[in-house]
């Protein structure tokens, strides 16, 4: 055993005091009074002898010794010695991602019911051993860094929150591989719902706080975008995931709401482990806030289930548009969105080229320069010959005619609203796609329609000629087509830009007050964030508004969607063993009761038997 605070021992020489008393106590004097009879009525109802006198003196004389020494060693902190093979240190990793708000029937979280359990671990732990706390969702931070301050570490884990963000236990470990590696025998307290993975060479414990049958189906996918030749609608891509671990067959209603009227109502029924993918139509004006609410019987993960979005509001796409004979067709889908306001077109000719103005996307047709341009997405059209990434093999002319053509990438953005029951077209080279661009056309063997990127760069190819296909003229397909692959290509563009749904955990680069109409879980309630710096961490699932731009916070996770079940292997918690090794220590609450029970006993005896 030793002193955790063995400067404090020396308040021990406050025993001299009672030790004085006893020994330089004043003699019994006389007094002359009138009478004797009282005092005699008193000796005979407290008639002693001499030596059970001194024997109750030299007790309470021993009861104050030990009140003052008991007290001393108490505030003096005695220590059990630990084992060789119990910790000296332990790091206590607690999950605060989104799945961590998973509720059971009664309302309890999972990360409440890991601080009750770390809350019980920490109390009981020997007093020398050094504590380390780090919460963890995308990013890993120390709460408290080897501190043997049991309070402290109490506080700060009663502190700790879920947040809708996405977990990395990646990162995680790496900071608990540091913290542990600096303190011998360490030990690793994880309480989570997912083990980590690995932990080799680490003296790692986890406990599963999962619930054991868990229902969860949410939105893991969520896009909005301007429909390609209208005004004032829009597109939305919405991903409904179920959880692998769901029971049974689940049934889901997705509400959709524009400016607070309802605009679309879909039930889904999803198998577990599986997703569905909605494309849903919308119209609207431009600020007007889109909500969804997926709503699920007895779901237990509600951040999931909600995405709110103002519609927002793009600048024209620059299209530059260079042909050395322009294809009439291409010309007409061309005309139409420029009509519309979706793009700004850059008319030139080879004799042009290259341009000055830099554009969101280049589009060739019937030509491609010599020098491939790697700085911005490209539309080849109908080429004549290979150059950079495009290699094909010109057929002879008036090219191989189809009277159909198949889709091999029905769900490709290329496609979207483009019906191909009907198509015949032309076909003018064959597509020599080398593993790197994907065919989403086959007309017979051959690829006429290929999409890919290639060193980051989004490229389309073409190999038909509208002008020369007897269909294609009299259906919407090709400006639909063409539409859906300017967009696609400029995506990742400035002029997107503003569709970009962004993430809990990613940085908001915005200054004074922005107010939120914030998704917490089950229902949409206005908030405010104060961006001091510039920067702001984003926190919150919904719609958000500054003085100068708007913007949207979706947790579309698959990974936090599909909840953990708990595992059998680690239902029973496997701290317990850990704990043990170490040798608790009692002594100080032990002291505690004895300075109590001499106080109460000596109360007692003064009152009772007269011990004094």
């Amino acid at each position: 055993m030793h002193f955790l605070f063995p400067n404090l021992l020396h308040l021990a020489w406050l025993a001299l005091i009672p030790l004085a008393l006893y020994l330089f106590r004043k003699r019994a004097r006389r007094v002359p009074v009138s009478t004797l009879l009282f005092f005699r009525s008193l000796s005979r109802e407290h008639q002693e002898s001499a030596w059970l006198r001194k024997l109750k003196k030299w007790f309470s004389l021993l009861m104050t010794l030990l009140l003052i020494i008991a007290a001393v060693l108490a505030l003096a902190r005695p220590a059990s010695e630990l084992g060789a093979n119990a910790p000296s240190s332990v790091v206590i990793l607690v999950d605060r991602s989104a799945s961590m708000s998973a509720h059971d029937s009664v309302g309890q979280t999972r990360l409440d019911a890991a601080k009750k359990l770390l809350q019980q671990r920490v109390r009981s732990l020997p007093d020398q051993v050094v504590l380390s706390l780090i919460a963890f969702d995308a990013k890993p931070r120390v709460l408290l860094s080897r501190s043997r301050n049991r309070r402290e570490c109490l506080r700060l884990l009663a502190e700790i929150q879920p947040v809708p963000i996405e977990a990395r236990p990646d990162a995680a470990l790496t900071v608990t591989r540091r913290l542990a590696e600096l303190e011998s025998r360490s030990q690793i307290w994880h309480v989570g719902d997912a083990a980590f993975q690995d932990t080799d060479g680490l003296a790692y414990a986890f406990t599963d706080v999962a619930l054991s049958s868990p229902l969860n189906v949410g939105i893991t996918g969520f896009q909005i975008r301007q429909a390609p030749l209208a005004r004032d609608r829009y597109e939305a891509f919405v991903k409904v995931s179920a959880a692998k671990v769901n029971a049974v067959k689940i049934t889901s209603t997705l509400e959709v709401t524009i400016a607070g009227r309802l605009s679309q109502l879909r039930e889904l029924e999803l198998e577990p482990g599986t997703s569905v993918s909605l494309i849903l139509p919308l119209e609207g004006v431009r600020g007007q806030r889109l909500e969804m609410h997926l709503k699920t019987d007895g779901d237990c993960l509600g951040w999931d289930d909600g995405a709110a979005v103002p519609l927002p509001q793009t600048r024209p796409l620059v299209v530059a548009w260079v042909a050395e004979k322009a294809d009439p067709f291409t010309e007409l889908a061309m005309t139409s969105m420029i009509e519309a306001g979706r793009i700004e077109m850059l008319k030139g000719t080879p004799a042009a080229w290259p341009m000055k103005d830099k554009p969101d996307v280049y589009v060739f047709e019937g030509w491609l320069p010599e020098t491939w341009p790697t700085d911005r997405p490209i539309i080849a059209l109908n080429p004549a010959k290979s150059a950079g990434p495009v290699k094909l093999r010109k057929l002879q002319e008036p090219g191989l005619p189809h009277d159909s053509v198949r889709s091999v990438a029905a769900y490709h953005p290329l496609l979207f609203r483009v019906a191909t029951s009907r198509l015949a077209i032309t076909q003018t080279s064959a597509l020599d796609l080398g593993g790197v661009l994907e065919p989403v056309w086959m007309a017979g063997t051959e690829p006429v329609l290929a999409a890919g990127e290639v060193n980051g760069q989004r490229l389309v190819v073409s190999a038909f000629s509208p002008a020369r296909s007897e269909q294609l003229a009299l259906l919407p397909a090709f400006p639909l087509l063409l539409g859906n692959a300017l967009y696609w290509c400029a995506e990742n563009s400035d002029a997107m830009s503003d569709l970009h749904t962004q993430r809990p955990g990613d940085l908001l680069c915005e200054t004074g007050l922005i107010q939120w109409t914030e998704w917490d879980g089950k229902q949409f309630i206005e908030t405010t964030d104060e961006a001091a710096n510039g920067l702001l961490s984003i926190q919150r699932i919904g719609a958000w508004q500054s003085s100068a731009q708007a913007g949207a916070s979706v947790l579309a996770s698959a990974a936090e969607t599909d909840v953990p079940a708990a595992s059998t292997k680690t239902n029973k918690p496997m701290l317990t063993p850990i704990v043990a090794s170490a040798g608790i220590s009692e002594w100080p609450f032990l002291l505690l009761w004895i300075v109590l029970g001499v106080l109460l006993l000596e109360s007692w005896l003064f009152h009772r038997k007269a011990v004094f």
